[in-house]
Protein backbone atom coordinates (compact mmCIF):
# COMPACT_ATOMS: atom_id res chain seq x y z
CA UNK A 1 0.00 0.00 0.00
CA UNK A 2 1.33 3.38 -0.98
CA UNK A 3 1.24 5.86 1.83
CA UNK A 4 0.87 9.47 0.66
CA UNK A 5 -0.30 10.93 -2.64
CA UNK A 6 0.20 14.55 -3.61
CA UNK A 7 -1.82 15.90 -6.54
CA UNK A 8 -0.07 18.84 -8.18
CA UNK A 9 -2.47 20.60 -10.50
CA UNK A 10 -1.05 24.02 -11.23
CA UNK A 11 0.21 26.77 -8.96
CA UNK A 12 -0.27 27.30 -5.24
CA UNK A 13 0.76 23.76 -4.33
CA UNK A 14 3.55 24.71 -1.92
CA UNK A 15 1.37 24.24 1.17
CA UNK A 16 0.19 20.79 0.07
CA UNK A 17 3.77 19.69 -0.69
CA UNK A 18 5.07 21.06 2.62
CA UNK A 19 2.33 19.38 4.68
CA UNK A 20 2.71 16.07 2.85
CA UNK A 21 6.50 16.05 3.20
CA UNK A 22 6.26 16.82 6.92
CA UNK A 23 3.75 14.00 7.38
CA UNK A 24 5.93 11.61 5.37
CA UNK A 25 9.03 12.57 7.32
CA UNK A 26 7.41 12.14 10.72
CA UNK A 27 5.82 8.78 9.84
CA UNK A 28 8.65 7.47 7.58
CA UNK A 29 6.26 7.10 4.67
CA UNK A 30 6.73 7.05 0.92
CA UNK A 31 5.34 9.85 -1.22
CA UNK A 32 3.97 9.66 -4.75
CA UNK A 33 3.38 12.86 -6.68
CA UNK A 34 0.80 12.92 -9.45
CA UNK A 35 1.93 15.92 -11.45
CA UNK A 36 -0.80 17.13 -13.82
CA UNK A 37 0.79 18.86 -16.82
CA UNK A 38 -1.67 21.32 -18.32
CA UNK A 39 -2.06 24.92 -19.40
CA UNK A 40 -5.08 27.13 -19.87
CA UNK A 41 -3.44 28.41 -23.05
CA UNK A 42 -4.28 25.19 -24.93
CA UNK A 43 -7.83 26.49 -25.19
CA UNK A 44 -6.71 29.55 -27.16
CA UNK A 45 -4.66 27.47 -29.56
CA UNK A 46 -7.56 25.16 -30.33
CA UNK A 47 -10.22 27.86 -30.68
CA UNK A 48 -8.40 30.65 -32.51
CA UNK A 49 -10.67 31.51 -35.44
CA UNK A 50 -8.19 33.72 -37.25
CA UNK A 51 -4.92 31.78 -37.14
CA UNK A 52 -4.14 29.31 -39.92
CA UNK A 53 -3.77 25.62 -39.04
CA UNK A 54 0.05 25.70 -39.15
CA UNK A 55 0.19 28.65 -36.73
CA UNK A 56 -2.21 26.91 -34.33
CA UNK A 57 -0.09 23.77 -34.40
CA UNK A 58 3.12 25.73 -33.83
CA UNK A 59 1.52 27.62 -30.93
CA UNK A 60 0.21 24.41 -29.32
CA UNK A 61 3.61 22.71 -29.63
CA UNK A 62 5.32 25.73 -28.08
CA UNK A 63 2.87 25.76 -25.15
CA UNK A 64 3.38 22.01 -24.67
CA UNK A 65 7.16 22.47 -24.56
CA UNK A 66 6.76 25.22 -21.97
CA UNK A 67 4.43 23.07 -19.85
CA UNK A 68 6.91 20.17 -19.90
CA UNK A 69 9.85 22.46 -19.09
CA UNK A 70 7.96 23.94 -16.13
CA UNK A 71 7.04 20.41 -15.02
CA UNK A 72 10.69 19.32 -15.09
CA UNK A 73 11.71 22.34 -13.00
CA UNK A 74 8.99 21.60 -10.47
CA UNK A 75 9.95 17.91 -10.33
CA UNK A 76 13.64 18.76 -9.84
CA UNK A 77 12.74 21.03 -6.92
CA UNK A 78 10.64 18.28 -5.33
CA UNK A 79 13.43 15.71 -5.76
CA UNK A 80 15.94 18.02 -4.08
CA UNK A 81 13.60 18.84 -1.22
CA UNK A 82 12.73 15.16 -0.66
CA UNK A 83 16.43 14.29 -0.69
CA UNK A 84 17.19 16.90 1.97
CA UNK A 85 14.35 15.61 4.14
CA UNK A 86 15.20 11.92 3.61
CA UNK A 87 11.88 11.07 1.93
CA UNK A 88 11.36 8.36 -0.65
CA UNK A 89 9.69 10.08 -3.61
CA UNK A 90 8.13 8.95 -6.88
CA UNK A 91 6.90 11.49 -9.43
CA UNK A 92 4.41 10.59 -12.16
CA UNK A 93 3.91 13.41 -14.70
CA UNK A 94 0.57 13.08 -16.49
CA UNK A 95 -0.88 14.96 -19.44
CA UNK A 96 -4.66 14.50 -19.57
CA UNK A 97 -7.90 16.16 -20.58
CA UNK A 98 -9.89 14.47 -17.79
CA UNK A 99 -8.04 15.45 -14.62
CA UNK A 100 -10.63 14.28 -12.11
CA UNK A 101 -10.91 10.75 -13.57
CA UNK A 102 -7.12 10.46 -13.72
CA UNK A 103 -6.73 11.54 -10.09
CA UNK A 104 -9.51 9.23 -8.90
CA UNK A 105 -7.98 6.28 -10.77
CA UNK A 106 -4.62 6.90 -9.09
CA UNK A 107 -6.16 7.48 -5.67
CA UNK A 108 -8.02 4.16 -5.85
CA UNK A 109 -4.67 2.37 -5.82
CA UNK A 110 -4.69 2.70 -2.05
CA UNK A 111 -3.27 5.76 -0.32
CA UNK A 112 -3.73 6.57 3.32
CA UNK A 113 -3.57 10.35 2.77
CA UNK A 114 -4.13 12.44 -0.34
CA UNK A 115 -2.90 16.05 -0.36
CA UNK A 116 -4.34 18.67 -2.72
CA UNK A 117 -3.82 22.38 -3.12
CA UNK A 118 -6.86 24.48 -2.27
CA UNK A 119 -9.01 25.30 -5.25
CA UNK A 120 -10.33 28.78 -5.89
CA UNK A 121 -13.94 29.28 -4.92
CA UNK A 122 -16.37 28.82 -7.78
CA UNK A 123 -19.01 31.37 -8.68
CA UNK A 124 -21.70 28.67 -8.73
CA UNK A 125 -20.31 25.83 -6.57
CA UNK A 126 -23.58 23.89 -6.73
CA UNK A 127 -23.11 23.06 -10.39
CA UNK A 128 -19.45 22.03 -10.37
CA UNK A 129 -17.83 19.99 -7.62
CA UNK A 130 -14.24 20.49 -6.60
CA UNK A 131 -11.65 17.77 -6.92
CA UNK A 132 -11.67 17.45 -3.14
CA UNK A 133 -15.42 16.72 -3.15
CA UNK A 134 -15.02 14.13 -5.91
CA UNK A 135 -12.21 12.38 -4.06
CA UNK A 136 -14.01 12.35 -0.72
CA UNK A 137 -16.98 10.69 -2.39
CA UNK A 138 -14.99 8.17 -4.49
CA UNK A 139 -11.91 7.22 -2.45
CA UNK A 140 -11.60 5.75 1.06
CA UNK A 141 -8.34 7.56 1.96
CA UNK A 142 -8.12 10.81 3.91
CA UNK A 143 -8.25 13.85 1.59
CA UNK A 144 -6.45 16.94 2.86
CA UNK A 145 -6.73 20.28 1.08
CA UNK A 146 -4.07 22.85 2.00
Amino acid sequence: MKDILIVLNGNNSENAVEQAFLAAQSDSRKVKVLQILDSGLYHYGHHDLVAPRLNKRTFLLYIREQVFAQGRLEADGLIKKAGRMGISLEIDPVETDDVISTVIAEARKGYEKIYLSKEKKKLFPIFKKTMEQHLKREVPGRVISC
